[in-house]
């Protein structure tokens, strides 16, 4: 293996492995959060919460203009402290205003969305509260831009996977307990996003010279609109295609269904969970190995990563797909059942992103936003269609195909792009080898679960432990390779741990 991509693999195991941590904590916190939500408010006004979370979360990306992406992409590639100081100093100039400007429309125009989009004047209350969210939204992404920037990874943690979630749940249960509705957990919402972008603020007084204005430094508007330009089209299309079912659900159909389906999303959304923690640290370190014309080093990495990520999310997957009532009934309730079978193709959208691997990530550092705005923008035309087609007559389960058939058609074309102009491509032997024994692995679980046991938990308990055993199995026999063996060498160095007898006995079992 290069020594670059030792070095680089090191640097991801570690932050990634902290972002994982983080990204789990807040995935796990946020989950609860909308289950007591939809437990407690019920599908219809879930589902205006919903919209609101939706639409605040969509302006606050959008106004930003793909500025904080900006920043995470110019800063590791600057060493002069003024330009390094402009990057941030002209990301904020621009995207702050934005914000607030948007904030202000939404808040003044909230009715005539409400009547005129979502068909449900009763969610304009909720609308106009949401706003208030959006330029703290705005300045807390701006912060943790950059944070990926400066290739950290704790402050991320702090700011956006723990004192987001948690402050947004401490406000909810409060909320809720006293008797508030859709309203009450709005204003949570705003709570939570304001604690968070003061922490972000706080980190970039602490940390950056942002604030400090006898600090010289370089104007760089142009460079950042230029590089970012594509990435506005590319938000607003990844949008279409990710969110725009959750509006035409309220449209074509009921803001019951929009509730049901935003119960079976946060459940799906899990496996990308590995996916987002490689991929924050991932641009930096490829955009630092393609300034080198290091291809190869970002080739070892790329395929290491893909197979880190497809290993972790396999287990969950499974259990999503196949399982779907169950993972509904034992989460938010039986009432949300009927998304069952819309939570396994959605499955299948979101694990396409652990077979192609860190694709998205790969490009940005490339510098191919408009590659990126080209393949979003036509994959959002096609969802566009499916989900006017499929939701007026399938309702959610429509919403999930356009979504499923979206996500795939998108990986496959990042994926070529991306082979095309590195040659890079995830595929390996050892991750062929490793899916195909989850495969059968699964089927074999599935099948004497559902048609041999007839329900006996005992019986279906030891089936579930026997696949786990074959399938950790598996993965030490096909997924450790030298790239694994190096990461155990640095953690015993690093902790002055003694792990010969476990690396003997991963040895003995990998190829």
């Amino acid at each position: 293996m290069p020594q670059k991509a030792d070095n680089a693999l090191r640097i991801l195991f570690k932050s990634g492995t902290i972002l994982f941590v983080g990204l789990f904590v807040e995935l796990a916190i946020s989950f609860v959060a909308k289950l007591v939500i939809a437990r407690v408010l019920g599908p219809v006004n879930y589902g205006a919460v919903s919209l609101g979370i939706t639409t605040a979360t969509i302006v606050s990306t959008v106004v930003l203009l793909g500025l904080n992406t900006g920043i995470g992409r110019y800063l590791p590639t600057f060493s002069d402290d003024a330009r390094r100081r402009g990057v941030l100093v002209s990301a904020f100039q621009v995207g702050v205003p934005l914000s607030l400007l948007a904030s202000l429309l939404i808040v003044v125009f909230a009715p005539t969305i409400a009547r005129v989009v979502f068909t449900d004047p009763a969610t304009a209350p909720v609308l106009r509260i949401f706003a208030l969210a959006i330029p703290l939204a705005a300045v807390m992404k701006l912060a943790v831009g950059s944070v990926q920037g400066l290739k950290l990874s704790l402050p991320k943690v702090y700011i956006q996977n723990i004192s987001l979630p948690t402050l947004r749940f401490v406000g909810i249960l409060a909320v809720l307990s006293i008797g508030f509705g859709a309203t009450g957990v709005a204003w949570a919402y705003v709570f939570s996003y304001l604690g968070a972008a003061t922490l972000g603020v706080y980190f970039l007084y602490t940390r950056t010279t942002l604030f400090d204005r006898t600090s010289r430094y370089e104007p760089m508007h142009s460079d950042l609109l230029l590089f970012s330009a594509p990435l506005v089209v590319s938000t607003v299309m990844t949008f279409v295609f990710a969110d725009m079912d959750t509006f035409m659900l309220g449209y074509f159909s009921s803001t019951g269904d929009v509730g049901v389906y935003n119960t079976i999303y946060p459940i799906a959304l899990l496996l990308t969970t590995m996916l987002s923690s490689f991929g924050f640290i991932f641009m930096p370190v490829i955009a630092e190995l393609y300034a080198d014309g290091d291809t190869e080093s970002m080739r070892t990495l790329y395929q290491v990563v893909t197979k880190w990520i497809f290993t972790v999310t396999v287990p969950l997957f499974v259990v999503v797909a196949l399982f779907p009532e169950q993972s509904i009934r034992v989460t938010f309730g039986e009432q949300y059942v009927s998304g069952a079978l819309a939570l396994s193709v959605l499955s299948v959208a979101f694990f396409s992103h652990a077979i192609a691997g860190p694709n998205s990530d790969a490009l940005t550092s490339l510098g191919r936003t408009r590659l990126i705005m080209y393949d979003n923008t036509l994959v959002a035309a096609v969802n566009f269609v499916l989900n006017v087609l499929l939701i007026p007559r399938y309702g959610v389960l429509g919403a999930a195909v356009a979504t499923a058939v979206a996500y795939v058609l998108l990986n496959a074309l990042y994926s070529y792009q991306l082979y095309r102009e590195t040659g890079i491509q995830p595929f390996t032997e050892s991750l062929l080898r490793l899916a195909g024994s989850a495969l059968v692995l699964s089927l074999i679980g599935y099948v004497l679960v559902t048609d041999q046991l007839g329900g006996d938990v005992v019986a279906t308990g030891a089936v579930s432990l026997a696949v786990a055993g074959g399938y950790l199995l598996a993965v030490l026999r096909f997924g450790v390779g030298p790239e694994e063996l190096v990461l155990l060498d640095s953690v015993e160095s690093r902790f002055g741990l003694d792990l010969e007898r476990l690396r003997a006995f991963v040895t003995r079992f990998s190829r």
